[in-house]
């Protein structure tokens, strides 16, 4: 039985009552009230400890969900979000279960929502939505490739211009280079290279963008730079203007270290120390969703191709033509001066029939373009051939 259908805590403050009075006994007070003895004693005991307020209704709801997260669990993972604020929650169970397999680490979803409720959930910012690499295959071993770019330019805190220089391996995504850089120009970037490949050893190809220090306008594109790399057996892969989803995952980089340029350091010195903290923490210890949430430094290997004291000559066939460059970037072929690029003045360009009846120009092994016989140029595609007559031309000219 319950307590009588009046005010309940009526009821029970007469029940309180009558018993400290001690005219009758428990068992008869509680017979009086319709309650057992269990019950009666339970509201003398909460009257006594914290007076007419115990004699209230407690929640029924316990004190801690039976499935809730640990605190020291939950600290843990609040704590991994402040020391990397850039990292989401999947990342975050990444790490800790890396770090501590014998801890039962929460779901990904249950990780999101503690940091919510600790306010450490920012807006989110919109994912590179790229189409992969472009034309090329995908690189199958680290060194296959390597990407370089520079990232937009911000000022650090005393007016220093920072021009950021990025490399990275495009199969394991090892950040070889975050160089805190003052311009695009080659003779920045050179030092750079040629310290990775001292430490790394060569890639076997080079994938960046068409502007400087990596490309130049003109028929071959080449820059000191990109001449550098030829000489060293490298193969270029410029993605076409306009398109940086040919180069995505470098791209994808950048955004994830857009909050560096949004917080600039003090000055130069201390812009290359955040850059260098950074590197390390994204090669080491960042899962990678890629990598299937490993690190890069797991997957990373150095090239087998060491860096040479000096770089090899070019080796051209004997039946090729072989001119030297002249200081105007002109070489001289059939009675004719064709301009080939300043950038190669003083090296040997080799020209050599091809299957087509072409004459191709190349240096060691890049192919700089086609000589126009009748214009006596050089040009970067093949020469043009004959185009067909009537509607058969406008439907060929409107597939190109």
């Amino acid at each position: 039985m319950g307590w009588r259908e009046t005010c309940v805590m009526d009821e029970r403050l007469l029940f309180v009552a009558a018993c400290l009075e001690d005219d009758e006994t428990m068992t008869g007070l509680c017979a009086a009230y319709g309650i057992s003895r269990k019950t009666g004693y339970k509201w003398l005991g909460r009257y006594r400890e914290l007076g007419p307020a115990g004699l209230r209704d407690l929640p029924r709801a316990p004190l801690q969900h039976g499935r809730a997260t640990p605190a020291a669990v939950v600290e843990r993972i609040v704590a991994e979000k402040e020391a990397h604020p850039l990292w989401g929650p999947k990342k975050i169970v990444a790490r800790l279960s890396r770090v501590d397999a014998g801890t039962a680490w929460p779901s990904v979803s249950t990780a999101g929502a503690i940091l919510q409720r600790h306010g450490l959930v920012g807006r989110r910012r919109a994912r590179w939505k790229g189409a992969g690499n472009g034309p090329w295959p995908e690189p199958e071993a680290p060194n296959a490739v390597w990407s370089g770019d520079h990232k937009g330019w911000f000022r650090t805190r005393d007016g220093w211009r920072c021009e950021p220089l990025t490399v990275m391996d495009a199969s394991s995504r090892y950040l070889l280079a975050l160089e805190a850089t003052g311009s695009t120009g080659e003779t920045e970037a050179w030092p750079v290279f040629e310290r990775l490949f001292c430490e790394h050893g060569l890639p076997d190809r080079i994938r960046t963008d068409n502007g400087p220090p990596f490309a130049a306008s003109g028929v071959t594109g080449l820059t000191p730079l990109s001449l550098r790399f030829i000489r060293l057996g490298i193969v270029l892969e410029r993605i076409d203007p306009g398109k940086p989803q040919q180069n995505g995952g470098h791209e994808r980089f950048h955004l994830t270290m857009l909050p560096l340029a949004e917080a600039p350091a003090a000055d130069q010195a201390a812009q290359a120390e955040v850059f260098d903290a950074f590197r390390c923490e994204y090669n080491e210890e960042r899962p990678h969703e890629a990598l299937g949430m490993d690190t890069p430094a797991e997957h990373y290997r150095p090239s087998t191709r060491q860096m040479p004291v000096s770089p090899p000559e070019p080796d051209y066939p004997a039946e090729a033509a072989v001119r030297r460059v002249r200081h105007n970037g002109a070489v001289k072929w059939r009675g004719a001066e064709i301009y080939v690029s300043a950038t190669l003045a003083g090296e040997p360009v080799a020209i050599e029939e091809t299957e087509a009846g072409e004459w191709a120009m190349r240096f060691h092994a890049h192919r700089l373009g086609v000589i126009d016989v009748k214009r006596r140029r050089l040009v970067r595609k093949t020469a043009l051939q004959p185009k067909p007559a009537g509607a058969f031309a406008d439907q060929q000219r409107g597939e190109l």
